[in-house]
């Protein structure tokens, strides 16, 4: 008996039937040899038939033999029943079995397949035929099983892998052993932008890869001509190549490819895997179906390898900054604890003074203050400090004029408007004497953050630090929005003060700047203009409403048409001498730059180009630093008066911020709309609907709101 025999295994204790069915063997037409996609390439086999009477006997064979296929009957003298096939599995599960069932026990051999065996054939039925083709069917069947738990341990071994070559090495081993293609090679892209194989069979690197230099050793780095275009064309296109040369429908496109039948398969953006053969011309659809398989496994552990890579990558990147992460969390704590403190703080005093006292507090910081620029002056004024002073602020100069570096980061952080940094002082300072001052207290490094709202400089913090560097990027950025914090909670202190004080600055400004929309809408016209009311919208845009004297509505219209200021416009009433308009301005205007300031707008009439304004600040605002802010905004004004005086208890305007307290945003918004709008009048200037598409709200909403915001209108009035 050769070694090379088919052989099959029969356990039959029956000498009829055992005989019958070496009889229908030798008849048959189809040769076993080639049965199954493992023997594809192989020379033909004779098929030889080994039998056993007994368990035992079959038991000894599959240990003392090569079997290829095992025919058993379950009804044996030494055992019987599904037990028999037990103890077959148990004893050499890798070979397939057919079982042999009596015309009674059919339903024996169908619980038989289920627990194991590849067929079952009742001995009564059997034919030759039959018998070849449940053989071969077996046969295929035990090998796809045999392939699939081959791809699962694979996978299983590839996520687990920890260099990129371990899992080409492992792709091409398993295409060749488990899929028994030849040929078998994994190009990964390099990072110099080239696709190199990483792995390759011996066959394949015979036929595929090009010769190294002499003395060489591996794998060769080089593709040969036809591989690489293949390799090049499929990864580029991310695109599976299937090629044979007996398959007119997917030829190979390469008439001096040393393949006669090729799979190639893209790896993502990791490279190709490239399979076939150079002697078979045809490939099996489950063979591209397991290759496929297997090249899908193979780009998921590239893939996971590379993104493990990338995160450990990233973890060493965030071990260096460990501790500057840890720093900047604890100035964060302390940020959190200042702006606690100027939640909390009701005047600017406190404001200051809090946010002083909490930084130097800090363990990295040694000193804080906060001071005032004088635009007058050119100077920066101490407000408040906290932490190691010692006279530092007496000794150095505190000056702003000019574009020198005497005034320190302090005198660069107001020309600039934005945060300066000395990251050291000793090499970075360039005043020798404020350099010298500043190390004999321990300061190390600076910053310099400019308390910045509304394009209001409100003043300058400057913080000390007791060494180097401290003052990272990400620590700029915390303290940059510290300073508009600030900044903010200082302007709305103010703005308070400046609705509920009881003595108050009147200032009254001569305008002329042409880029005021209703100074130009009179010297274009000639007529006169008076702002009626600003409504402050949900969008922070302000609608205004406005009248005119000796033009026509449809000039006026005319005007906001081409003005760039204007966005929306509306005619609200029209009258025998002047007309009533509403428009929404843009966000940079005269009345807007004084709102932002908390300075409120008392009237604004303009006539022929000129206008006059008159503006209201609490007694104790900066008043002058006001009127210089909106002289430099708008060069063309002058002030041509000021008046300091008292006002009652309800002024209008304490009523309006009680009132604003109690409405909502929206109530507050339909309410002097509706009023502005003329609904109020008789007859109605403007309806509910029109109040309501101009709100862009339904008019239902529009009557909820109306009614809610009267209801409180009127408690206040009546009750409280």
């Amino acid at each position: 008996m050769a070694d090379d025999d088919f052989r099959i295994l029969l356990v039959e204790d029956n000498p009829g039937d055992a005989r019958l069915i070496e009889e229908m063997l030798r008849e048959t037409t189809v040769p076993l040899s080639s049965v199954g996609e493992a023997d594809v390439g192989r020379e033909s086999r004779e098929v030889t038939l080994l039998r056993a009477d007994r368990l035992e006997a079959g038991l000894d064979r599959l240990s003392s033999s090569s079997i290829d296929i095992v025919l058993l009957d379950l009804g044996l003298p030494d055992s019987s029943g599904l037990d028999t096939l037990t103890s077959v599995l148990e004893h050499s599960a890798t070979v397939p079995i057919v079982v042999l069932t009596g015309l009674s026990d059919e339903r024996v051999g169908v619980r038989a397949v289920q627990q194991g065996a590849q067929a079952y054939l009742v001995k009564d039925e059997i034919t030759s035929a039959l018998l070849t083709r449940s053989l071969r069917h077996a046969l295929e069947r035990h090998q796809r099983e045999t392939q699939l738990t081959a791809l699962s341990t694979v996978s299983r071994e590839l996520m687990s892998m920890t260099a990129f070559d371990d899992i080409a090495d492992r792709a091409v081993t398993a295409a060749a052993e488990s899929l028994e293609f030849p040929v078998a090679v994994v190009c990964l892209y390099d990072d110099r932008g080239e696709l190199r194989p990483r792995a390759a069979t011996d066959r394949a690197e015979e036929v595929l890869l090009a010769e190294e230099p002499s003395g060489a050793t591996g794998v060769s780095s080089r593709l040969s001509t036809p591989c690489a275009a293949v390799v090049e064309r499929v990864f580029a296109t991310k695109r599976a190549d299937v090629a044979a040369a007996d398959d007119p429908d997917a030829s190979l496109p390469d008439a001096d490819s040393p393949l006669r039948s090729r799979l190639a398969f893209p790896l993502g953006t990791h490279g190709v895997f490239l399979v076939g053969s150079p002697t078979e011309s045809t490939i099996p659809s489950t063979a591209v179906d397991y290759a496929t398989i297997l090249a899908t496994n193979t780009e998921a552990a590239l893939e996971r390898l590379s993104r493990e890579q990338r995160l450990q990558e990233r973890e060493a990147e965030l071990e260096r900054q460990t501790e500057s992460l840890e720093q900047l969390n604890r100035i964060n704590a302390m940020i959190r604890d200042v702006v606690q403190s100027v939640v909390h703080a009701t005047t600017r005093t406190e404001i200051e003074q809090a946010v002083c006292d909490r930084l130097a507090a800090a363990d990295s910081f040694r000193f804080a203050w906060i001071g005032v620029h004088d635009e007058l002056e050119r100077t920066v004024t101490p407000h408040a400090r906290s932490g190691v002073e010692d006279g530092y602020l007496d000794s150095v100069p505190l000056a702003t004029d000019g574009e020198s570096d005497e005034g320190g980061p302090v005198g660069a952080a107001v020309r600039t408007r934005e945060l300066r940094v000395v990251g050291d002082v000793v090499r970075e300072l360039s005043s020798a004497s404020r350099r010298e001052e500043a190390m004999k207290r321990g300061y190390r490094s600076i910053a310099s953050i400019p308390l910045v709202y509304a394009e209001t400089l409100y003043g300058v913090l400057t913080i000390y630090a007791d060494r180097p560097g401290i003052f990272t990027e990400r620590v700029q950025a915390v303290l940059t929005e510290l300073g508009e914090t600030i900044a903010h909670a200082i302007n709305a202190v103010e703005s308070k003060k400046a609705l509920i004080s009881d003595r108050v600055v009147e200032l009254k400004f001569e305008i002329r700047d042409t880029d005021i929309v209703f100074l130009a809408l009179t010297a274009e016209i000639g007529c006169e203009c008076s702002v009626e009311s600003v409504v402050p919208r949900m969008d922070d845009r302000l609608r205004v409403f406005f009248s005119t004297d000796g033009a026509s509505v449809d000039e006026v219209a005319a005007f906001a048409e081409r003005a760039l200021a204007i966005e929306e416009f509306t005619l609200v009433a029209e009258r025998e001498d002047e007309c009533v308009f509403e428009c929404t301005l843009r966000e940079s205007n005269v009345i807007s730059f004084c709102l932002e300031r908390g300075v409120s707008v008392q009237t604004l009439i303009a006539d022929d180009g000129t206008g006059q304004l008159t503006v209201e600040l609490s007694s104790d605002a900066d008043v002058r630093g006001f009127a210089e802010r909106f002289r430099s905004t708008y060069p063309e004004s002058s002030l041509v008066a000021s008046r300091e005086g008292e006002r009652s208890v309800q002024t209008r305007q304490a009523f309006q911020t009680t009132l604003t307290d109690r409405l909502t945003d929206r109530q507050a918004e339909v309410l002097r709309t509706a009023f502005f709008s003329g609904y109020f009048e008789s007859p109605r200037a403007s309806s509910g609907r029109d109040v309501a598409a101009t709100l862009d709200i339904t008019q239902p909403t529009f009557n909820h709101h109306l009614r809610a915001a009267l209801r409180k209108l009127l408690m206040l009035l009546y009750t409280d």
